[in-house]
């Protein structure tokens, strides 16, 4: 298991290589979308660490240690990012920069949020 700072770091990581991608274009979208979602994870990981639980190491374990710590609905917003990073990964979809600004909007930016209130310092 990582330590708060080394999860955080790790979201920092990723929220730098996201801020090199080419989105606007369409070029990246579905990578920009993965990248935001494990951005994601390291954020939801470091709160779930620093309320004493163990996030585990399977997506499915984390996703039940974010229903157990995190509100209904960013419980939710996570499981949306987390899906659609597995489709965009693994099956032949287009994406586009449009879906990416809904999801950040929709779903990511409220995660963060509520992270920022365990974790004023978080990416």
């Amino acid at each position: 298991m990582r330590t708060i700072a080394e999860h955080l770091e790790k979201a920092r990581h990723n929220l730098a290589f996201l801020n090199t991608m080419a989105v606007a274009d369409d070029t990246f979208a579905d990578w920009a979308i993965v990248v935001l979602f494990y951005r994601g994870l390291h954020l939801v990981s470091a709160v779930v660490h620093g309320e004493g639980r163990d996030h585990g190491s399977s997506h499915a374990e984390r996703q039940r240690s974010v229903d157990a710590v995190f509100a209904p609905a960013t419980a939710q917003s996570y499981r949306r990012l987390r899906s659609r990073s597995r489709v965009v990964r693994y099956e032949e979809v287009r994406t586009t920069a449009a879906e990416f600004d809904r999801l950040l909007r929709s779903d990511f930016e409220p995660l963060l949020q509520e992270v920022r209130q365990y974790l004023p310092e978080a990416p």
